[in-house]
């Protein structure tokens, strides 16, 4: 079961004696609360953004000219990983449900090929007209794979989406947070050692859960052999 945030703000309380919670409002409490649960997720999905991985898919768009929001739905989108096509209305040439839809950058659109897509503003574009050219013939959904971020907590009760064997990357820094406010400075030095030791272990883990994933063998040795002679 998820800890709820007042869980968080009474166990970062908890780590000191000296700590005391009316230096900050409870509002800036929940705030910092969730800037250093998302700065946790946005850490993992630099690593292995598989290791929170989620999968949902988008609203249904009503011409073949409009963009799908990710910031509506699924709304919690941080990293885009992969995006499939899910409904068809009609039929798009070469196109089927399940196909993988490239993700691309628009200034080098060559990189990959049909069906084509890219991202901007949190919003995916169909580059082309590649997943359907009018709006009887085109893609309506699509089934994305991303990494989230978290909902921003409001209030004391909420529960935190971090998982609890990694609490302490939300806890720790408001333990900070308290010993910065009541100008305990010499306390601050080990508080980051601390949380030093917990984010490589955190770093770690988003690591070796990678590292279970089988992949395609590369083309290219990952270490060049020494030149002859």
């Amino acid at each position: 079961m998820a800890r709820t945030a007042q869980q968080i703000i009474d166990r970062s309380i908890q780590r000191s004696a000296l700590n005391n919670p009316d230096l900050v409002p409870t509002a800036q409490l929940l705030q910092y609360i969730t800037l250093s649960e998302r700065q946790a997720y946005m850490r993992a999905s630099r690593i292995n953004p598989d290791y929170f991985g989620k999968d949902a898919v988008t609203a249904t768009r009503a011409a073949f000219t409009d963009s799908w929001d990710l910031a509506a739905t699924p709304g919690d989108v941080g990293v885009l990983t992969r995006a499939e096509v899910q409904t068809i209305v009609g039929s798009v040439s070469g196109v089927a449900a399940g196909d993988k839809v490239k993700l691309i950058g628009l200034r080098w659109p060559e990189i990959d090929v049909a069906p084509r897509a890219y991202v901007r503003g949190r919003k995916i574009f169909v580059y082309a007209n590649e997943l359907g050219a009018n709006s009887s013939n085109m893609v309506t959904v699509l089934k994305v794979y991303y990494s989230p971020v978290p909902a921003t907590v409001a209030v004391t009760t909420q529960s935190l989406t971090i998982p609890d064997e990694w609490t302490d990357m939300v806890a720790v820094p408001l333990s900070r947070l308290l010993a910065f406010r009541d100008r305990r400075l010499d306390e601050i030095a080990g508080i980051d050692e601390e949380f030093k030791m917990i984010g490589q272990l955190f770093d770690e883990s988003c690591l070796a859960f990678d590292h279970g994933v089988r992949r395609p063998i590369s083309a290219v040795p990952a270490v060049q052999a020494p030149a002859k002679g």
